[in-house]
């Protein structure tokens, strides 16, 4: 650069010093000084570079605390004449690399509080003043004979507020905790002392550095040479001056004292060369060859702080972090819990590191790794203090707490975090920290000072069991949680008490009973969270070893457990039993679960060991205590073990009886007592399956009861029944089973007195209890001597045999139905239901077979499944329960209504057959619709269930599927084609949910047309048959997307229509789309009669192209004939000049969509004159030909064009029709005109006509780019016109024709008109409201809509009948005045609209609404509409109201008023007036023209 301006500046310019706005400067350097008491930090740095001991800060000012001069004074050597001389230097920091300061700002920060500050320092003095914007300074003796202090006078610039006590003796103490010779700062507020802070430093201690810790940062430009430590104590006083005064006179003084220890370490600096250079352009100084750094750590002992006092706040950070101190504190906070002090690099606020140069940052940040070795040094210094403590501490048997208090106070100050405001300095200090030294960081366990991973996160349950593994004392745990925390699942440094320390623990001693179950307490809970499989079940009692007494039993060798409820604690138990003391605490199912194999102690186990063991026959006592335990735990034995008991004790006498010990087999029960000389056993609380199984007999054999008895004749069976009740539990299934089928129960209507009759004897199932409802019954009930009792034992012990109390659910049934008595029947009846509830649960309506529910109709019965609670399922041929029950239908399980699958079943097998029955049964139906599911529906939708009368045989019903019916359909042209059906509100609701729809879809109306396209043909006008295929083809899209494959069906189907001339009329006829052409010529149309859409609509004609029908030109070839030479006459010059001229105008008004070929086609154009002008027309796909002889012709041979007219024949109509033949895709007939206007008319005349000549006329040849951008709006469109100049009458004419022809029918269900505003003042219609519309029928081919919001029955309202007619043979008389078609025409009510009429896309639209308000007679009627007509009319050239629009309405006024003074006059049989009918002719008007 430097040569560059050598070689290129010129000598002669002249040299300009840069001038800087002093005041400006330091401003903007001080805005950067933000920070509180920002003077004193940079006042206090300063002293403590200058050796200060000693600060005294003095406040002058009111006793209401308004300053008005500050003074600060320090000790420190005075200023030499290099600091003179920087002192007036701004941004020249101090040089020496061991400062602090590097920007040269410091000494003004006191240009913050006053103009003019003043030094004083050995005799000399400065004195700052200000000249403008350029500050001065006075330099020399003060006269002064103070030589101790140097002194900075501040006179404040404006009276300022006392600093705030507290908060400046926080600033203060902090401020002193790293000063290296500065102890002492006073704070005078005019004569008295308000703050006193000392600090005190102790001798340092040198702290070892270990061999495995690496001293050196990561790039090697520091590395630590030595540390030590020393404690420090710093004592304040504060005077606590009460609010309002700031005199220290009866003021109450606080006292606080803090104890802190400061590791500094000393550090080689080694930088490279450009580093070096890179500094010191950067500060202004070279980094030093040596700096420390110091770390603050509280000592544990600051609980003897006064809590109260809030001095230390900020030296004491836990638990907040520490900060960074550059000299004095930053903002910057160092991760952890410490304050590092460090010669880092700032920022030039000196509220931050400065980590965003390159050159600064890697200084900064070795600085910074530099901060994490010292760390680890101190906390490892600390933690071999506290080891050695902990020795001591267990040597003598003393508590180990203190110690872990200690451990855990350094371990939360060395807990890393988040640094703010720059995350990057915890980043860097943190893994120096972790990473400086090859062994992992010690921490205080159980067992001592281990370094971290060989030490366990302690688990809870482990705890009173682990003894020999180390783990994390509570203390420290507790209080170092985010360490743990983090050591564990960031750094990976430790982890939690594991299942193989646990085992460890286990296999290296033998645990005591307690021991023992606390650590079977663990092992159950880790196999519940870690969800261990009952393979790994057996793994604890592998290792675990229990003391049992003197002896040690490994858990492997036990099997079973002891079950107390089962076997006493105190019984003899086998060797291989978990003892009882150490089981008691568990429940049964933990120690089947979760230790093996182990069982719980069955009992035939244990009775086996004793039976062994002990002779019970010996012993009554023992015996019987041994039977009781087997007794009360026979229950629990497994079967095998039942058996081999009762086996082993049925041979020996063990049972204790009234005579003594016996077998089992020998000995009876207590209740026994039939005979007296039967041994019964005499225990209590016994198991009687126990004893059964031994042998002992519960009650005597039948057999042996006949035997005794006297005999049989006396057999009295109620002795019976009072022996067999009392032993009834006793009696075996076989016992029960003999007497049930034993006859010898006897009916109470038994002759029993009389000795020669045979009594009949029963068995008790037979018979019935000695009820009355069992006699009215007339069942056969039991003899019964004295009082039926219920619930005695005999009458249960009966009922056990089978006796019946009452008649069974069948037996009920059975009497209830015919043909049992009517009596009979209906006290059966009766019963049953009035007992249903109490004895008759089982009832199941659904499984009833029995037809026992009377009917509505008398004498038939039904089962429940069978009959219904509402008597309108009659009307389908149901059958109604009978009234008087149908209140307690739901009991009886009689259904409501059939449900929907009998429903459809009976619609299915029972059509109606007529409208009415159809009508009730349809609305019975609709009352049932959530009976029906999906299925149901889905049957209902193609079900053919739904009368419809026949229109064309009287009396003939045909039934049809909903799916191919439409409810009341508004438009009379479907209704006459597709079975229209309504059957009344309720009935239709029904109808419509099977599928029946309220209007035909496109989709509907397109798969009608596919399959009987000839009969909708036959049966419907032209008109009905042209609007549904308008509405097909509007919708075609949707239709095609709903039914893909209805594409080609109505491809092959003749389905549209075609016109074509028969004689000297035209008639429509029906094809498939192959056999139609559009009509784009009307010539070759005529020429050929070929079957052609005539629709002009858009939509109609796009329709008709996507399903295959063809232009008609694209199929005409054409063969020029000229005859005669052809010559350049001028004519023909004439000719093309007014063709090269026009076309281009022409082209600037048609939209691109349009255009066959582009206006250059023009530039290649040339016209021959010549004789006569013979054409052949060949239609190619009928093989069709016609020659004639045409006025003009356009041939074309490579690219070059060549228009021929004849000499005698040819004009512009002609040739304009050719033209537009090249100009246009699908040409229409109104394009020819607007060509022949172009090219016949002035040019005057068309700048009133507003046609868009003006860019042309100067443009060259070919059409303006800026004109070919697509338009919405109509191809006549009238840009300016002025009014006042005239236009032939026959261009005028044609154009207004034009705008007529060019009005659209509407195919749109729903229309939106959106609302626009006009700017034209003089307009009657500034605005047009928002218009939207929905389709509601079509009326005489004129369809009607109603607005989006209102009830589309609203129009059809017999209300609005007559106004409806009138309104239509108003509109219809009009547009016969403007020949244009009814189907063009759009009524619509809208009783909130402001909108008289509006033309959308030159489609009109009239509102009802205002023909009933104005209530006009109908000549004035006429009038009025027929100027709404021409409104309207005139939106086809113009969009807006305005002059132009206004010239077009009145132009069609004009013109047409006398056609409408011949309507109103009559005189002719084709005059409409009003009260004449309207009869819509088939002939007059093509609908699509």
């Amino acid at each position: 650069m430097t040569d560059y301006t050598n070689q290129f500046m010129p000598n002669s310019l002249t040299e300009i010093r840069v001038e800087v706005n002093q005041r400006h400067l330091i401003d903007k350097m001080l805005a950067r000084y933000a920070a509180e008491f920002v003077v004193f930090r940079e006042l206090m740095q300063n002293a403590d570079d200058a050796k200060t001991t000693a600060v005294e800060i003095i406040f002058e000012g009111t006793t209401d605390g308004t300053l008005t001069k500050t003074i600060f004074k320090n000790n420190g050597f005075h200023f030499r004449e290099q600091d003179w001389n920087r002192l007036k230097k701004i941004a020249e920091g101090n040089p020496d690399e061991q400062k602090i300061g590097a920007f040269g700002v410091g000494f003004y920060s006191l240009f913050s509080v006053c103009e003019n500050p003043k030094v004083s320092s050995g005799g000399l003095m400065m004195e700052f003043f200000w000249r403008g914007d350029q500050l001065y300074a006075r330099h020399g003796p003060d006269g002064s004979k103070d030589l101790k202090w140097t002194t900075f006078e501040m006179e404040m610039r404006t009276p300022r507020e006392f600093p705030n006590l507290d908060s400046f003796s926080r600033f203060l103490a902090t401020s002193l905790g790293f000063t290296s010779n500065l102890c002492e700062v006073s704070v005078y507020f005019n004569k008295d002392r308000v703050i006193h802070i000392t600090k005190k430093i102790g001798q340092p201690q040198s702290i070892e550095i270990r061999s495995d810790i690496n001293c050196e940062s990561p790039k090697g430009i520091f590395k630590l040479l030595s540390a030590d430590l020393c404690n420090v104590q710093i004592d304040a006083r504060k005077v606590c001056i009460p609010p309002g005064t700031l005199s220290s006179r009866y003021c109450s003084e606080e006292v606080a004292s803090v104890y802190l220890k400061i590791a500094s370490a000393k550090l080689r600096v080694r930088v490279s060369d450009s580093i070096c250079d890179e500094m010191e352009r950067l500060t202004k100084k070279k980094p030093p060859n040596q700096t420390k750094i110091h770390i603050l750590l509280p000592n544990n002992n600051d609980f003897n702080m006064d809590k109260s006092s809030n001095i230390f706040k900020d030296l004491l950070p836990f638990p907040e972090q520490g900060r960074i101190f550059i000299g004095f504190q930053t903002h910057q906070t160092t991760g952890c819990s410490v304050h590092i002090a460090a010669h880092v690099i700032p920022t030039v606020e000196r509220e931050s590191i400065d980590l965003v140069d390159p050159t600064l940052s890697i200084y900064n940040s070795e600085m910074l790794c530099s901060a994490g070795i010292l760390s680890r040094l101190l906390y490892e210094n600390e933690m071999y203090q506290i080891s050695k403590l902990y020795q001591n501490a267990i040597c003598t048997q003393k508590s180990t707490s203190e110690c872990e208090k200690r451990a855990a106070h350094v371990l939360e100050h060395f807990t890393f975090r988040s640094s703010t405001p720059n995350y990057k300095v915890a980043e860097i200090i943190e893994p120096q920290f972790f990473n400086c030294c090859s062994s992992k960081v010690s921490i205080l366990s159980t067992n001592g000072v281990k370094p971290i991973n060989m030490i366990r996160i302690p688990d809870p349950e482990m705890a009173a069991f682990i003894k020999t593994i180390s783990v994390v004392p509570e203390i420290v745990l507790e209080r170092c949680i985010l360490f743990f925390n983090r050591a564990e699942t960031v750094l990976n440094l430790i982890e939690k008490a594991s299942i193989n320390d646990a085992f460890e623990e286990l296999k290296s001693r033998t645990l005591n009973q307690d021991e023992m179950e606390a650590a079977m307490k663990w092992w159950i809970s880790y196999s519940i969270k870690q969800n261990i499989t009952k393979l790994g079940h057996g793994r604890f009692a592998q290792h675990a070893v229990v003391r049992n007494g003197i002896n040690a039993l490994p858990l492997k060798n036990v099997h079973y457990f002891l079950n107390i409820k089962t076997i006493p604690p105190e019984s003899d138990i086998p060797l291989d039993v978990l003892p009882y003391s150490v089981s008691k605490t568990f429940k049964l199912n933990e120690l089947k679960k979760y230790f093996g194999n182990w069982v719980e102690l069955p009992l035939g186990v244990w009775a086996k060991y004793i039976l062994k063991k002990y002779k019970i026959e010996n012993d009554s006592v023992f015996s019987e205590k041994f039977i009781e335990i087997l007794s009360q735990g026979y229950k629990s034995m497994d079967s095998e073990s039942r058996t081999t008991i009762c086996k082993l004790l049925s041979q020996k006498s063990c049972i204790p009886t009234q005579f003594g010990l016996r077998k089992p087999v020998d000995t009876y029960f207590p209740e026994v007592i039939l005979f007296e000389d039967l041994p019964r056993f005499t225990m209590n609380n016994i198991s009687e399956d126990f004893f059964l199984g031994m042998g002992v007999h519960k009650h005597v054999e039948l057999q042996l009861v006949f035997s005794r008895m006297v005999n049989n004749e006396n057999l009295d069976h109620m002795k019976l029944v009072e022996y067999f009740s009392s032993i009834s539990k006793d009696l075996k299934n076989n016992d029960i089973e003999k007497l049930k089928t034993t006859a010898i129960w006897i009916e109470e209507n038994a002759d029993i007195n009389n000795p020669k009759t045979k009594i009949r004897r029963y068995l008790a199932k037979d018979l019935y209890a000695p009820f009355p409802i069992n006699r009215w019954l007339r069942l056969p009930v039991i003899y019964w001597k004295g009082n039926w009792i219920g619930n005695s034992d005999e009458v249960n012990f009966m009922s056990t045999l089978g006796l019946q109390e009452y008649p069974s659910l069948q037996v009920i049934l059975r009497l209830a139905s015919p043909p049992t008595a009517p009596q009979i029947r209906e006290k059966a009846l009766n019963y049953f239901i009035d007992n249903l509830r109490d004895k008759y649960r089982e009832y199941k309506a659904n499984l009833i077979e029995d037809e026992f529910l009377p009917c509505d109709n008398t004498g038939i019965y039904a089962r429940p499944s069978d009959c219904f609670s509402n008597p309108d399922c009659i009307f389908m041929g149901f059958n109604a329960l009978r009234k008087d029950l149908r209140i307690r239908a739901e009991e009886l399980g009689v259904r409501q209504h059939p449900n929907g699958k009998q429903l459809l079943k009976r619609l299915s097998n029972n059509l109606p057959n007529s409208i009415d029955e159809a009508k009730i049964c349809f609305e019975y139906l609709s009352s049932r619709r959530g009976d029906f599911d999906h299925e149901d529906w889905k049957v209902l939708r193609s079900l053919n269930f739904i009368p419809v009368q026949d229109k064309s045989i009287f009396g003939k019903i045909s039934h049809y599927s909903p799916k191919e019916c439409f409810l009341n359909c508004s438009n009379e042209s479907y209704a006459n084609i597709l079975p229209n059906v309504d059957f009344g509100e309720v009935a239709n609701i029904f109808l419509e949910n099977c599928g029946v729809k309220r209007e035909p879809s496109s989709l509907d109306l397109a798969e009608y047309l596919v399959s009987s396209s000839k009969d909708c043909w036959n049966r419907m006008d032209e008109d009905s048959y042209v609007s549904i295929l308008g509405t097909i083809a509007f919708n075609y899209a949707a239709i095609f997307k709903e039914r893909p494959t209805l594409y080609e069906e109505m491809k092959q189907s003749p389905i549209l229509l075609g016109r074509k001339k028969y004689g000297n009329s035209e008639r429509y006829e029906l094809a498939c789309a192959n056999e139609i052409f559009i009509n784009d010529n009307d010539r070759y149309r005529d020429m050929f009669n070929a079957l052609t859409c005539q629709f002009k609509d858009q939509k109609m004609e796009e329709f008709y192209r996507i399903l295959g029908c063809q232009l008609l030109s694209s199929n005409v070839k054409t063969t020029h004939e000229p005859e005669g030479t052809p010559i350049s006459s001028q004519v023909s010059i004439e000719v093309l000049e007014k063709i090269q001229e026009r076309v281009p105008w022409y082209y600037s008004s048609i939209p691109n969509d349009n255009i066959k070929y582009e206006v250059t086609w023009i530039e290649n154009l040339n016209v021959m004159e010549v004789d006569r002008i013979y054409v052949t027309y060949e239609l190619t796909t009928n093989n069709m030909i016609n020659r004639e002889e045409v006025s003009s012709s356009i041939s074309e041979k490579e690219n070059t064009y060549t228009l021929y007219i004849s000499r005698t024949t040819a004009d512009f109509t002609d040739i304009a029709s050719d033209l537009i033949q090249h100009i246009h895709k699908q040409p229409q007939r109104q394009h020819s005109l607007t060509l022949y206007t172009y090219l016949t008319s002035s040019i005057d005349v068309l700048q009133r006509l507003g046609y868009p000549i003006e860019k042309t006329k100067k443009a060259s040849k070919g059409r303006p780019p800026e004109s070919r951008s697509p338009t919405t709006e109509p191809p006549n469109k009238v840009r300016k016109i002025d009014p006042s100049a005239p236009i032939p009458s026959n261009e005028l004419q044609n154009l207004l024709r034009g705008g007529i022809m060019s009005c659209r029918s509407n195919f749109q269900d729903s229309v939106y008109s959106p609302p626009t505003v006009n700017s034209v003042p003089e307009s009657h219609c500034d605005t047009v409201p928002e218009t939207s519309l929905k389709y509601v029928k079509t009326e005489g081919e004129i369809e009607l809509h109603v607005a989006t919001n209102m009830d589309p029955s609203s129009i059809l309202s017999a209300s609005m009948t007559r106004a409806l007619k009138s309104f239509i043979r108003v509109l219809v008389n009009i547009a016969e005045i403007f020949e244009i078609p009814r189907n063009k025409i759009n009524i619509f009510y809208d009783l909130d609209s402001t909108t008289v009429a509006f033309n959308r896309d030159r489609t009109l639209f009239f509102n009802l609404k205002y023909y009933i308000e104005f209530k006009e007679p109908f000549n004035k009627a006429m009038i009025s509409w027929f100027m709404t007509f021409c409104h309207e009319l005139a939106h086809n050239f113009v969009h807006h109201h305005s002059a132009e629009h206004e010239f077009f309405l009145q132009s069609y006024a004009r013109h047409y008023i006398p056609k409408l003074f011949e309507k109103l006059g009559g005189g002719n049989s084709g005059t409409i007036v009003a009260g004449q009918s309207v009869t819509p002719s088939r002939t007059v008007y093509n609908p699509y023209a």
